[in-house]
């Protein structure tokens, strides 16, 4: 897909071509020299609005932020990015490209391997003044999963839970039905905030979201494998203890065992987790308070980052006020090119 947006693109009159581009997404950190915070797959796979920016500002420092959406702990991993940096760079040479890891080990394996990086979560984009506590919302559930219906996300291991809300969000490449279907079957009693299989569901805004996960006492992480898990860090800014399975990916870079509890890939375990969770004595201030530490640690390192880029290109470092900014869109969405000139104009005024 990606190789051939590129042909249309060279073929085809630009400006035809941009109105029929989508799938990029990006947040622009800094305009002079062009900063943008990406994620691996929006470059590989979709690069859709991104294009046009690349082919504007083609003989000009581009730097490229990129997120890891996935877990690259591992070797062969590790050298699949260094592959795709090479063949990127080599396409757009005035590109630099550094990558964000999710977790440390990813960044001490492309460190090693000679990947630029740093140890800056997707994690620590999440909102806190979206995701806080409301405590004068009713608890009306054990445990609340905020997560995609997909077998990676392993809903089975909430079966044993009493009392249960679900989240859920989609992405219509990856939804399947019958797997929805048989999520249902396997947790009868489980409340669905937004079915994915109602004809009306729609994706929950931030706030409907944080509403959500205010109405339980402990939040859900069950996947074995993925990126950082957005919704962990937002059970921890809205104050609620987390029960997770062990994982790959990052989201336990935010976690504290007063307030989480690592579980066996159990039904049983789980609930035994919810169960010993509900009860957690630390207070619910005091879990945002320690999570907002450890963003501030991420975000003081994406903005050493940002100092050496822009000492190396001669420009004024990015301000620290500009944070509250890029946290404000809590999901990163997928825009055309004339919202990404449009952003990269705001952070040139700004």
């Amino acid at each position: 897909m990606a190789d051939l947006l590129r042909a249309l693109y060279r073929v085809f009159p630009h400006r035809l071509v941009e109105e029929r581009m989508r799938g990029g997404a990006a947040l622009v950190l800094a305009a002079e020299p062009l900063v943008l915070y990406v994620f691996d797959w929006v470059l590989a796979e979709l690069p859709g609005a991104l294009l046009p920016v690349f082919r504007r500002y083609r003989y000009r420092p581009v730097h490229l932020l990129v997120e890891l959406s996935w877990a690259r702990d591992d070797a062969w991993n590790v050298d699949r990015l260094a592959r795709w940096k090479a063949e990127h760079l080599r396409r757009h040479p005035n590109h630099r490209m550094h990558f964000l890891a999710n977790a440390e080990a990813e960044q001490r394996m492309m460190t090693a391997r000679g990947l630029g990086s740093a140890w800056v979560s997707h994690n620590a984009f999440a909102d806190p003044e979206v995701f806080r506590p409301l405590p004068d919302r009713p608890k009306r559930f054990d445990a609340v999963y905020d997560a995609r219906v997909c077998p990676f996300k392993r809903h089975e291991l909430a079966a044993g839970v009493r009392s249960l809300s679900l989240v859920t969000s989609k992405v219509d490449r990856f939804h399947d039905e019958a797997y929805v279907r048989s999520v249902r079957a396997l947790l009868p009693g489980a409340h669905w905030r937004n079915d994915p299989l109602d004809p009306g569901w729609r994706s929950l805004s931030g706030p409907e979201i944080n509403e959500a996960i205010n109405e339980a006492r402990v939040g859900l992480c069950l996947s074995a494998v993925e990126g950082a898990m957005f919704a962990s860090v937002q059970y921890l800014l809205a104050g609620l203890p987390v029960v997770s399975t062990a994982s790959r990916g990052g989201r336990d870079a935010f976690f504290d065992p007063e307030y989480v509890r690592i579980v066996a890939d159990d039904p049983a375990a789980v609930a035994e987790g919810v169960r010993e969770m509900a009860a957690c004595p630390v207070p619910p201030a005091e879990i945002r308070r320690r999570t907002l530490e450890r963003i501030a640690a991420h975000r003081d390192r994406l903005f050493e980052l940002l100092d050496a880029i822009a000492f190396a290109e001669g420009t004024p470092p990015v301000p620290r006020s500009r944070w509250s900014a890029w946290t404000a869109p809590t999901r990163i969405a997928d825009v055309g090119p004339g919202e990404i000139f449009r952003r990269i104009e705001e952070a040139r005024r700004g």
